[in-house]
């Protein structure tokens, strides 16, 4: 009787033990998460498939630099040099070949896809035709030996891009969308699969606006090499045209992909048009513009961010852009801490972050500054993009741009993995960081 208890209340204990063991916290549940507050910022994007360079790489340091943020480039050649190979690999970034003109080495691009046939190759028709001091080709010219470059991509299941149009000095054709159509009467347009665009426009409004002639013929555009250029006469101006022209372009579904032009090249660093993304010393160093291009988001909709640390508010996963290509201004932060900072959120402008939202969140905190009385709305995002207001976020002046405070306001939304969005409802706040806790 005696060993039978003992056997009785060793099987409740067990029991009691396998009742916790199957309750336990489950760390898929956010009402079991704890949250462990921190400085730390989240920084969980992975890079875009989209961002690349036109560049003929010179240094393992400049892969080093902007490797983190690049997903491909190309040099306007036929390969690369082969010491280059394990800093494309070590970075994933693809390099993509290209026929220049006529006078290119079919060998050498064969021997490249062939050596990279585990991945969709690409290739580059010819650069800028509509240029005399480019490929300078009309469309019967370029056509005659065109059958050449559609079997030197067929042979290698590479996808064929169309030869990299801009306005042009070519009498005649000047118009790069007119070229085109022209050139796709006389070669099968079945052939390509995308069509490759050079933009210098210094105003996003205008190089954006530009590029959306090309969607007539209705293929993936590639936007191969672009920056502001003629009166482009600070590092400031630049980088609003990038930031702009950057929310547009990863937004945009019929642009897979775009590379900017230059990282480095023969020009002054720090002079008109202030393009470069690397200095020329050596080391190398990155520009204002290059610490933009490499840190700015990447629109990873993958990212879920934690609670309890620092979300960095330039790590968006959509952001607004209205008729005319506005959308957040992005800088470097001005703050202790931080790397970008949202420049000026405008009245109605909005940026979403994916959170995974915890039971105990309280709080919702921000870093920011104003220079007038400001406000954010944050509204949860469903999945047919309906906002849902869950509260107005009051952010008095902090007296000036680079005078910074960190402002706390209770918080209690509904606990899962959500879109929230903040957007300006008043003034023209900027944010270093949020988070909730």
């Amino acid at each position: 009787m005696k060993n039978l208890s003992v056997f009785s209340i060793q099987c409740s204990v067990f029991s009691i033990l396998l009742g916790l063991s199957l309750t336990a916290c489950d760390p898929n549940n956010p009402d079991d998460e704890q949250i462990v507050d921190s400085n730390e910022y989240a920084y969980i994007q992975q890079k875009s498939p989209k961002r690349g360079v036109s560049f003929s790489w010179q240094m393992d340091a400049d892969f080093d630099l902007l490797g983190p943020a690049v997903s491909w480039s190309y040099n306007w050649a036929n390969t690369y040099a082969s010491s280059q190979e394990s800093k494309y690999q070590q970075y994933g970034i693809q390099y993509v070949p290209m026929c220049w003109n006529n006078n290119y080495s079919a060998s050498n691009i064969a021997a490249y896809y062939s050596a990279h046939s585990g991945q969709q190759n690409y290739l580059l028709g010819y650069n800028e035709p509509n240029l005399t001091d480019q490929a300078n080709m009309t469309p019967t010219q370029a056509a005659e030996k065109w059958a050449d470059v559609v079997a030197l991509a067929k042979n290698s299941n590479a996808r064929l891009i169309s030869p990299a149009m801009n306005w042009g000095t070519l009498p005649g054709y000047s118009n790069g969308v007119q070229w085109l159509q022209e050139f796709f009467t006389k070669v099968n347009p079945n052939d390509i699969y995308g069509i490759a665009v050079h933009i210098y426009m210094n105003s996003a409004k205008a190089a954006l606006g530009d590029l959306q002639r090309y969607k007539v013929f209705g293929k993936p555009l590639w936007l191969t090499e672009f920056c502001a250029w003629d009166g482009t006469s600070s590092s400031a101006a630049q980088v609003q045209f990038m930031t702009q022209c950057l929310n547009a372009l990863e937004q945009d579904p019929d642009l897979e992909r775009y590379a900017w032009f230059i990282p480095r090249g023969g020009y002054a660093t720090e002079a008109e048009p202030y393009m470069s993304l690397l200095t020329k010393t050596n080391p190398p160093v990155l520009t204002e513009r290059g610490v933009v291009f490499v840190n700015m988001s990447s629109f990873d909709k993958e990212a879920v961010y934690p609670c309890g640390k620092r979300i960095p508010a330039e790590h968006y996963r959509a952001c607004s852009v209205d008729e005319s290509y506005s959308s957040p201004l992005i800088a470097i932060c001005t703050d202790a801490s931080g790397i970008l900072q949202i420049d000026g959120l405008a009245l109605n402008q909005w940026m979403d972050y994916q959170i995974k939202v915890l039971k105990g969140v309280k709080h919702f905190q921000i870093r920011y500054s104003a220079t007038r009385d400001s406000e954010i709305t944050i509204y949860r995002i469903d999945s047919n993009g309906n906002e849902t207001a869950l509260q107005t976020v009051t952010m008095p002046t902090t007296g000036g741009k680079s005078n910074w405070t960190t402002l706390a306001v209770d918080f209690t939304p509904e606990a899962g993995t959500q879109v929230l969005r903040l957007k300006c409802t008043k003034g023209l706040p900027r944010i270093n960081w949020f988070k909730l806790n």
